[in-house]
């Protein structure tokens, strides 16, 4: 692990309905070792950074039993996860403690270490996007001066939209995995599928 990104932590959202997908994706099984979607994501992240802020919502119970013994996962409820994701991340943004954030979803477990580091490595005072074929990814590197920014926003902003208003650059990433994410049940069984 590369030890400079000890000070950087990441947000994963996990409180979505799943709608998409026609049942709670969370917790489907993913690769080959009895993980689930969201402990690829988290682990993933975890390799990279100090401690994962994790957001719940719908069935938070559930992953708050799940974690609750981990020290580097930090559990935080969104009462309001019905109101959309941006409301998740306001919550999530409340307990960051580090002078830059990631960002990411639960529901995307193949973001690489290199990803991470190029971001961190790159790190400025503006925000990052990885970018493959001229399109934005996950996770996206926030510093901490807009934190608030974002914390003051309306409830139902789009964050890319509101984050693309700011100072912002695009990294240039080799892989498409920033931009693999699980919606479907067709997507799951393909993402499952490469992850053997």
């Amino acid at each position: 692990m590369d030890t400079k990104l000890h000070h950087c932590e990441c947000l994963i959202a996990a409180a979505g309905l799943s709608s998409r997908m026609g049942e709670w994706k969370a917790m489907l099984p993913f690769g080959a070792s009895n993980q689930t979607i969201l402990d690829c994501s988290i682990a993933n992240a975890l390799n990279c950074v100090s401690n994962v802020i994790l957001v719940t919502g719908h069935r938070g119970e559930e992953l708050f039993e799940r974690y609750k013994n981990n020290k580097r996962i930090q559990i935080i409820h969104n009462p309001d996860y019905k109101k959309g994701l941006f409301s998740s991340l306001q919550t999530g943004i409340q307990q960051a403690t580090s002078d830059y954030l990631f960002i990411s979803h639960g529901d995307m477990p193949f973001i690489s270490e290199e990803v991470f580091s190029l971001l961190y490595n790159n790190r400025a005072d503006d925000i990052l996007f990885p970018s493959y074929q001229g399109k934005a990814g996950h996770p996206v590197l926030l510093n901490h001066r807009y934190y608030d920014y974002i914390l003051n926003a309306p409830v139902d902003s789009h964050m890319k939209s509101l984050l693309t208003a700011l100072p912002h650059r695009f990294i240039s990433v080799n892989t498409n995995r920033v931009h693999l994410d699980i919606d479907t049940p067709q997507q799951y069984q393909y993402l499952c599928n490469k992850a053997l």
